[in-house]
C-alpha cells in the first residue's frame, strides 16, 4: 500500500491560510492524508482564524508557528503555496513535490482595509480553503468526509 499523500500548505506568517487549509484537510480527510503548515516567517496563529474555523466545527490548533525547518521536506507529496509572496519568493524545497498556488486573499489585509468586515473577511477565506480542499481531496482520489456547511454567518462584532 502506497504511503498517503504529504500535503505542505505554505505562506509567510503561518497565521491564518496555511493553517486552515490544513485543518480543513485534516477535517475532511478523516485524516487519511498527512498535512503540514508552515510559513517563511511564522507567527502565532491568529485568534480570529480559530474562531471563524470553530463556527464552521472545524477544530485548528493553537500550536506554535511553524517554519519550514520543522517540516521534512523529503516526504511531501504536494506543496501548496496560500499567499502571493511565498508564491513569489519561494525558497527552494520539497523539489520532487508537485507545486500549487492558491491565490487565497489576505485577511491581514482584510482587516487593514476593512476593520468592520474582519471577522466577514476571515469567513470568506475559511470558506474558498473549505472548497478548495475538497477538490484537492477529490483529485487526490480520497473521499471528503465531515463535510459541515456553516449556516448563516454570525453579526459582525468586530
Amino acid at each position: 500500500m502506497p504511503a498517503p499523500p504529504h500535503i505542505l500548505f505554505l505562506s509567510t506568517r503561518n497565521a491564518c491560510r496555511s493553517r486552515m487549509a490544513a485543518a480543513w484537510v485534516t477535517h475532511l480527510s478523516a485524516g487519511a492524508v498527512r498535512v503540514s503548515a508552515a510559513g517563511t516567517r511564522p507567527e502565532p496563529v491568529a485568534p480570529l482564524a480559530v474562531r471563524a474555523m470553530q463556527e464552521a466545527g472545524v477544530t485548528l490548533a493553537e500550536s506554535p508557528p511553524c517554519g519550514l525547518e520543522a517540516i521534512d521536506l523529503d516526504t511531501v507529496t504536494h506543496l501548496i503555496t496560500v499567499c502571493d509572496e511565498v508564491a513569489r519568493d519561494c525558497p527552494p524545497v520539497a523539489l520532487t513535490a508537485r507545486h500549487s498556488h492558491w491565490g487565497v486573499s489576505d485577511p491581514a489585509a482584510i482587516a487593514r482595509e476593512f476593520p468592520h468586515l474582519v471577522s466577514n473577511g476571515m469567513r470568506a477565506v475559511r470558506d474558498n480553503l473549505r472548497d478548495r480542499v475538497t477538490l484537492l481531496l477529490r483529485e487526490l482520489g480520497v473521499p471528503a468526509v465531515g463535510m459541515h456547511k456553516p449556516g448563516p454567518a454570525a453579526k459582525e462584532t468586530d
